[in-house]
């Protein structure tokens, strides 16, 4: 994609669940293959990181703005916004939405080539379903579909 080190966009998940701790983990891990991209809310992940007492700098991105070399302790993040405010272990069949576009906007990001490879954090496939979804079957088959592609690994 670029000279650089390769673009790793990462779906932040299931807002209620462990996927926001995980995407703000990433951002604190010392060893990287790449530079890394948060597809989420930048205040949902403020929030959690103050919760955890994380030392996580967020530098929000405009869509497809080029990601910056690694920093230890920076989070770039694309944004995209909470359907409704989010409390850990509380599911809101609201930001199912949510979880789709952040799926949305790392399909686009890499299909237009601003990311190079697509990490997802866990989802909740309930939610989803509540949510009227009802094709809905899992990341890989909703990255298969929307790739049209027929093998899925």
């Amino acid at each position: 994609m670029s000279e650089l080190s390769p673009v790793l966009v990462v779906t932040s998940g299931e807002p209620a669940g462990i996927g926001p701790e995980l995407t703000l983990l990433l951002a604190l891990a010392e060893d990287q293959p790449g530079r890394i991209v948060a597809v989420g809310d930048p205040v949902l992940l403020a929030e959690r990181a103050a919760m955890l007492g994380l030392d996580v700098s967020l530098r929000e991105l405009a869509p497809g703005e080029a990601v910056p070399e690694r920093r230890t302790g920076v989070l770039p993040v694309w944004p995209v916004a909470l359907r409704e405010p989010c409390q850990p272990g509380k599911l809101a069949v609201a930001n199912a939405a949510y979880v789709l576009e952040t799926l949305d906007v790392a399909i686009a990001a890499c299909r237009q080539g601003h990311g190079d490879a697509i990490v997802t954090a866990p989802l909740h496939k309930g939610v989803i379903l509540d949510a009227g979804h009802s094709g809905f079957r899992g990341h890989t088959e909703y990255l298969r579909d929307a790739c049209g592609v027929d093998e899925v690994v």
